[in-house]
């Protein structure tokens, strides 16, 4: 066998009338007249259906009908869902920084109040638990009153004694957001407070001056009790 050998022969399809033989030269026709026009004013089937169906076009080679009025409906639907869907990203987009945003405010303010890390929070908390169920059972058979506020009372004096940092950091918070949601509530209550610490204060200063006054009384007459009987009582 040599190397120029052919194992199949030649085809040719217009011998083998596999395309038919043509007379002169055809040409492909534009996908412009394939575009069958039906006149408005035609009132016969054909119009009536092409009206329906839409006109047939040529896209690569390919027939197609495209009803003008079902794809308008078309473009209608997809802009409202793609609308909707856009808008109903941009409200979870919202609704989620939203929460980050408070769940950071939160994380950052609860790491906030234990500022002092010499404090311990297990312990500490055990001892205000323990401190509000002795003041429950201390008042179990006392009135709705003292039931309710010998627990808070003996436990916020406990919060205060074992985490005085932490205390003072949840005092403050809890004073900043009483005055955020009730500012005329909080501004008597400041102004309680301050005449309470004025008085205390004014009270404090007045018993040291009569403290003082007494010991210097005392002083004066041990004094002359040993200047008058030579007794050394001092």
């Amino acid at each position: 066998m040599t190397a120029g050998s052919r194992f199949y022969r030649e085809q040719d399809l217009v011998k083998e009338a596999v395309i038919p033989r043509q007379n002169g030269m055809v040409l492909s026709s534009d996908a412009k007249q394939a575009v069958l026009e039906p006149l408005k004013s035609s009132k016969t089937a054909t119009a009536r259906a092409m009206s329906i169906i839409g006109n047939n076009e040529l896209i690569d080679g390919i027939s197609v009908r495209s009803p003008t009025y079902l794809l308008s409906v078309f473009h209608r639907l997809r802009l409202r869902v793609s609308r909707t869907i856009e808008k109903a990203t941009q409200k979870i987009d919202k609704k989620t920084s939203a929460y980050y945003r408070h769940e950071r405010r939160l994380t950052s303010t609860i790491a906030s109040l234990h500022s002092d890390p010499r404090e311990r929070l297990l312990p500490g908390f055990t001892y205000i638990i323990v401190a509000a169920m002795s003041g429950s059972v201390l008042t179990r058979n006392k009135r709705f009153l003292y039931r309710f506020t010998a627990p808070l009372v003996l436990g916020s004096a406990c919060f205060s004694y074992v985490l005085p940092t932490t205390f003072q950091n949840t005092a403050a918070l809890l004073h900043s957001i009483e005055s955020a949601h009730f500012p005329r509530a909080v501004a008597k209550q400041d102004a309680i407070i301050n005449k309470t610490v004025q008085i205390g204060r004014t009270t404090a200063s007045h018993i040291d001056y009569l403290a003082e006054s007494v010991f210097n009384i005392a002083a004066k007459f041990r004094h002359s009790v040993k200047e008058w009987t030579n007794l050394n009582i001092e």
